[in-house]
């Protein structure tokens, strides 16, 4: 029989190790969310842009970016740039964020977990909109579409995204587990449910919640991207055994919930559906227009 391993007894006003993995779930959920709302806005308005700048008009809603031109307009180079736009803007931004999280990862806040998903959620709408794209024959796959890009080569492409999606995943291994506020959590028997808590958590119910926000007009496409995501989640899951020492930033003090912040990413959701709901309306030409289409 397995000898059970004590708890360690708690001083006067500490949390339990199971009370604060219920809170770093909370974190991680709703730096997830709120990453990824930033991501979608911007992707959306890096496309509108770049669709505009080949004078077609877009409108912007919550669930896509529609072209408002008949389909004879469309030609291979506003189609590639156009549909390539996103992803490309969101890899940059990935980029970006996990040179941001090297900056915080020894500060005691949590800037350096909402960087860390938004690295993840950057190369996620890169190489998981492009599997997901070529599987919905929609989305990013248009660009590859248009250049001509044989199908058979498009699914090897698939392939090696998705082992890029997996390296994305196994690169962040030591980053998630860097997340810990104190040692006892990175235990051996503990470890499972920590990443559990900071990585498969927010990713299944960040996923439903933006899958919620969207129904009933999510986009097939769109849905297996948050499903692509998985490809870096399970890499986590794997390699975190062989990380036996992991350096991190405690916190001396118990957790709690920041309600402002709570406050702010449920007025975000909000707005994101109300005003999306209608759209915005984006053209260069003949002028200049960016207005609410409020009907």
């Amino acid at each position: 029989m397995a000898e059970k391993i004590s708890e360690p007894e708690l001083k006067p006003g500490q949390q339990s190790d199971k009370i604060r993995l219920y809170y770093l779930a909370f974190f991680s959920y709703a730096m997830f969310v709120g990453c990824y709302l930033i991501y979608n806005c911007i992707n959306m308005g890096v496309t509108s842009l770049v669709a505009g700048f080949f004078q077609i008009p877009t409108e912007i809603h919550y669930w896509k970016t529609t072209f408002d031109i008949p389909l004879w307009w469309w030609n291979q180079p506003n189609v590639i740039c156009t549909f390539s736009s996103g992803p490309v803007s969101s890899a940059v931004f990935g980029i970006v964020c996990l040179r941001f999280f090297f900056l915080f990862r020894k500060e005691k806040n949590w800037k350096r977990l909402f960087f860390l998903w938004g690295y993840h959620h950057g190369f996620n709408l890169f190489f998981g909109a492009y599997v997901a794209g070529v599987i919905s024959r929609s989305g990013f796959r248009h660009a590859s579409n248009w250049a001509a890009i044989p199908v058979e080569i498009e699914y090897f492409i698939a392939i090696g995204a998705m082992i890029c999606m997996f390296l994305v995943g196994f690169l962040s291994v030591k980053f998630f587990l860097q997340m810990a506020i104190s040692q006892s959590l990175l235990m051996h028997h503990k470890r499972n449910r920590f990443i559990t808590a900071m990585v498969f958590v927010p990713w299944f119910f960040g996923s439903l919640t933006m899958i919620l926000l969207k129904t009933p007009l999510i986009t097939y496409n769109e849905a297996l991207i948050f499903l692509m995501m998985f490809t870096s989640v399970i890499p986590v899951y794997i390699a975190q055994r062989f990380f036996y020492e992991v350096s991190i930033v405690r916190f001396e003090k118990s957790l709690g919930i920041n309600w402002f912040l709570v406050v702010a990413l449920g007025l975000f959701l909000f707005s994101f559906r109300f005003v999306l709901d209608d759209g915005i309306f984006v053209s260069f030409h003949p002028e200049l227009v960016i207005r609410w289409i409020n009907h």
